[in-house]
Parts: C-alpha cells; sequence; structure tokens
C-alpha cells in the first residue's frame, strides 16, 4: 500500500470502529501462526543472548511492550530501541560480541527506518524476525524469517487491532518458546474475554469519551504496561488532535503532574506487582482535581473507591498476560472522543497508512 493510498469510506470512522470490535479473531489467529512456527521460531531465539525489539511510532511502543516480558519469560537481556537509532546508532545497541536477534516490527512492513534497521541488522551479522501484516511487504521478504500477521491487517491509518496483536505476537511468542505450557493456556483465554467485556469496554469508553470537560490527557503504567500507555496517548494525538502524555507511573509525579487539573483525564493501567503504589498514585491525582480513569484485573482493596472511571476485567490473569486486554477500552475512548470532535480516525490529520522518509545513516 502506498504512502498516499488513505481508505476510502463514506462516513467518518467506518474501518477504526469495525477493527477495534474484531479484535479476537484476529488474536486467535496471531496465535495460530505462532503455534504452526513455533518450531523455527524458537530455534531463532535459542541461539540469541540479546534480543533487540525494534520499530518506529505504534510499532516502537509494542517493543516496549514485549521487551520486558519477553526478558522475564527467556532469561535473555531484551530491550526496545527506535529504528532510527538502529540504523545511525547500532554500536550503542549491538555488540559485536554476542548474539543479537533483531525483531523489527511493523504493521505496513514498508515503513522507511524500520526497514533499513532490518537492513542495518543483517550488515552486522545479526539474525532477524519481522513481524508484519503484508506478506509481500519488504521486511516480510528480506527478515529471516517473518511472522505475517495478515488478519490484523488495517484499512484505517489508525492502528488498533493490529497494535494488540502485534503485542500478543511477541508476549505468545515468548510463552511458547519457553515452553511455559501455564503461560500458553492463559494467552488462549484472551479472545474470549474480549468477547465477554467488549460490550463494557465500548460503552465505557463512549461514556468517558462524552465528557466535554476533558480536554486533556495522561496515561501512566509500569513494566510491560509503559508501552501501552505510549500508544494510548498515541491514539489521542491522532484521532482527536488534543494533548496527551505517558510515562511510567511514579515518574508522573516527577514534575508532568503540574499538568493536572479538572480538565484533565489520568488513565492508571494498574499492575499486580505496583499495585499498592498505583493506588497511592490515583488518590494523589484526585487530590489535584484530576480527573481519573482506573484499568485493573479486580477493584478489590480500595479501587473501588477511587478512580472517577474504573474498568474491570476480572480476568484473574497476571501481568504479561493480561496486558491488551486494557487497550480497547482506551481505543474506543479514542475513537469515540475523536468522533465527537469532528475529526476522521480513520483518516487522522496529516498522518499516511505509513511514512517514507529520505534514506538516511
Amino acid at each position: 500500500m502506498s504512502q498516499n493510498q488513505n481508505p476510502e469510506s463514506k462516513q467518518r470512522g467506518v474501518y477504526t470502529l469495525e477493527e477495534i470490535r474484531s479484535q479476537a479473531e484476529s488474536w486467535n489467529g496471531t496465535m495460530d501462526r505462532i503455534d504452526r512456527q513455533s518450531k523455527e521460531l524458537s530455534h531463532f531465539i535459542l541461539e540469541a543472548d540479546t534480543i533487540v525489539f525494534t520499530g518506529c511510532g505504534s510499532a516502537f511502543n509494542v517493543s516496549h511492550a514485549l521487551a520486558p516480558v519477553f526478558q522475564r519469560a527467556s532469561g535473555l537481556n531484551c530491550r526496545p530501541v527506535h529504528a532510527s537509532d538502529m540504523v545511525v546508532n547500532s554500536d550503542m545497541f549491538v555488540s559485536p560480541k554476542g548474539k543479537t536477534l533483531v525483531v523489527a516490527i511493523s504493521r505496513s512492513g514498508s515503513t522507511t527506518e524500520s526497514v533499513m534497521a532490518l537492513r542495518k541488522a543483517a550488515s552486522l551479522g545479526c539474525r532477524t524476525i519481522s513481524i508484519v501484516c503484508f506478506p509481500d511487504s519488504p521486511m516480510a521478504q528480506e527478515a529471516d524469517m517473518s511472522i505475517v500477521l495478515e488478519e490484523a491487517s488495517e484499512k484505517s491509518v489508525t492502528t488498533t487491532r493490529s497494535l494488540t496483536s502485534m503485542v500478543l505476537c511477541g508476549q505468545y511468542l515468548s510463552a511458547v518458546s519457553s515452553q511455559d505450557r501455564k503461560g500458553i493456556g492463559m494467552y488462549r483465554t484472551l479472545p474470549d474475554i474480549f468477547q465477554q467485556k467488549n460490550a463494557l469496554f465500548e460503552d465505557m469508553g463512549e461514556r468517558i469519551a462524552k465528557d466535554p470537560e476533558t480536554k486533556k490527557y495522561a496515561f501512566v503504567g509500569s513494566g510491560s504496561y509503559y508501552g501501552l500507555a505510549r500508544e494510548a496517548q498515541l491514539k489521542i494525538k491522532e484521532m482527536v488532535l488534543h494533548p496527551s502524555d505517558s510515562y511510567v507511573t511514579l515518574d508522573f509525579q516527577h514534575g508532568p503532574m503540574s499538568n493536572v487539573d479538572s480538565t484533565m483525564l489520568v488513565s492508571i493501567l494498574v499492575s499486580d506487582s505496583g499495585r499498592g503504589h498505583d493506588l497511592h498514585f490515583t488518590r494523589n491525582m484526585e487530590k489535584l482535581e484530576g480527573k481519573t480513569l482506573v484499568l485493573c484485573d479486580s477493584a478489590r482493596g480500595g479501587f473501588s473507591h477511587a478512580g472517577h472511571y474504573v474498568i474491570e476485567l476480572d480476568s484473574n490473569l497476571p501481568d504479561g498476560v493480561r496486558d491488551i486486554l486494557y487497550m480497547p477500552p482506551l481505543q474506543f475512548m479514542a475513537y469515540y472522543k475523536s468522533m465527537d470532535t469532528g475529526n476522521d480516525p480513520d483518516n487522522p490529520k496529516n498522518l499516511h497508512y505509513y511514512v517514507e522518509v529520505e534514506s538516511f545513516g
């Protein structure tokens, strides 16, 4: 798909809404693909001592969500690196003494920096895996091995189901490659949980979006949730064109909270490991008169009385597994706010399906 080829629709936002609603099917397809390629993919991982996850935009957010989970599961050193840094500063991230596996992520498989990062990695002797949605893309063709999530591809410029599917792809692979049968079983429950909660996610997203006083947003999360907080703020910037920030949860209190007031919605992606800190943080934001949205697995133990809005997953899944279930309500919120402000989430201002830039490095 060319850079200037935008999806055509008679009504605003029809593709984005359908793509948010249809994520369960994409998730099932994604895990099926990993199962079919598990032997070859596991071999690549077992040969490495370091894994670099790289991409741009939403794909860079995916990298942030994957690295912590993959490191915990594999015991390997894993880190997110922006694709442009892989090209111009590769000596800072790839050691000539180690065996580095580079996992390059891009929905289109054609984003200039990501294509160049993949080629740079190959020139340095790194093994490469690409995670893309189009089989005929440069990244799918040039990587040593490719995972092509065709069922997650989108017509909308805005990434929604492709984002969650790429996160699930890497996180599920971490369980498969480490032969974590319990983890594999837990990931397999995600599509059914989404189907059960989808109506609630959409209703809550629309309800929150209808608040006319909300003019700015902040999203916070720790560990693998930080990558998702980054992605949530990007959806607001792309679809709504309102000010939006993302931070590691407690880092928000080191300066950024100076912007908190009654016009800001602060969304907290609650982790099990940091639950006590997250609760204290939520109460601090309310003392500053900010509105809060709490996303948690269970509101018991304090969260039922904290937060202007609370979304409970009730999944009984741990951090690193339930992660992508936090994204649909935030995607719905951005979608409905975009529609209310007269924007078109299918075709955000100044954006294209992927970015082409002049060669550099």
